[in-house]
């Protein structure tokens, strides 16, 4: 009669070899995986700025800002504040890669004085990764006095235990 509990009999209780490779392949590919997905905090974040129309743009950055909710309004879009910002006339094309500081965000808004409409583009890379690649044309007012703008605004986001 065979026991109902307990050790089999006749066998070794030992992992077979077979056993043993698939765990260790199991333990590597996850590593791998996890090397490729898990790419730790981003450390910088690289603007390109380029206009067949212009030749030079307003640029507005920021690695310090807050973004507002409308409390009246739910699908009201939300509204970034600037606490820290720096403004100034770049030459076109523009290249330049920013660090992040300890809050893991970036803000950059482009525009042009010109009194015609002009095209404009921007790419934003945060380490050496595409986040932003938008081209438009852009009214010199946008109906409100002010020249309509490209935008890019980024806020690394880590998941938490609240």
């Amino acid at each position: 009669m065979k026991p109902l509990h307990g050790k089999p009999q006749g066998g070794s209780t030992r992992p077979s070899w077979t056993l043993l490779a698939a765990s260790l392949a199991a333990v590597f590919l996850l590593g791998a995986c996890e090397s490729l997905t898990l790419r730790g905090e981003p450390e910088t974040t690289r603007i390109l700025i380029d206009s067949d129309d212009v030749s030079e743009v307003t640029l507005v950055t920021s690695r310090f800002f807050v973004e507002l909710a409308d409390p009246d309004c739910v699908t009201c879009p939300t509204t970034i504040q600037l606490v820290q910002g720096d403004t100034s006339s770049v030459g076109l094309p523009f290249e330049r890669t920013y660090p992040l500081n300890y809050r893991l965000q970036f803000f950059a808004e482009a525009y042009s004085s010109a009194d015609v409409p002009i095209t404009l583009s921007m790419t934003a890379y945060v380490d050496d990764r595409e986040w932003y690649n938008g081209s438009r044309i852009l009214q010199p007012d946008a109906g409100d006095g002010m020249p309509e703008t490209l935008r890019f605004v980024y806020q690394y986001n880590q998941a938490g235990v609240p």
